[in-house]
Parts: structure tokens; sequence; C-alpha cells
């Protein structure tokens, strides 16, 4: 897959936005900051009320244990 000219500069692939980059995370602290981070996005642009109300959230299974709509491998 290619993508158009108009979307990338040099690369011929790309998997993140042209503003996104890659981080290592060398602390413990570091993943779950991120993982706030992500939690926190559907409330800053008013999609949702709470963070579980997010159906693409790993918010409920972080926080509640519920796997009942997202199965995902812990990250933490």
């Amino acid at each position: 897959m290619r993508l158009p000219a108009t979307v990338h500069d040099h690369a011929h692939f790309r998997v993140g936005q042209r503003r996104s980059y890659d981080m290592n995370m060398w602390s413990e602290k570091k993943p779950l900051e991120k993982l706030n981070y992500m939690h926190q996005n559907p409330l800053k642009c008013c999609l949702v009320e709470k963070p579980g109300d997010w159906p693409w959230s790993s918010w409920r299974f972080y926080f509640l244990n519920d796997a009942s709509l997202l199965t995902i491998d812990p990250m933490l």
C-alpha cells in the first residue's frame, strides 16, 4: 500500500499521522501517563461525559476490569 504524494514527505509508508512520533518508554510511570492521556482525549473533545462512555477506550478494561466491550492485551 502506498500513500498519495500529498500525504508523505520522503517516506513511502506511514504507520501514524505526520505529526505523531514514536517514543521509548524508559520508566514505569511513562506508559501510565500516556494511557491516562488517551483515556482523557474523548472528554477533552466533548465526545463523552465519562471516559468509560467512549466505546473504543480501554478505560473500562483497566479501571473496571471489564472486557465486555473490548478484549485487549494488558499493557500494565
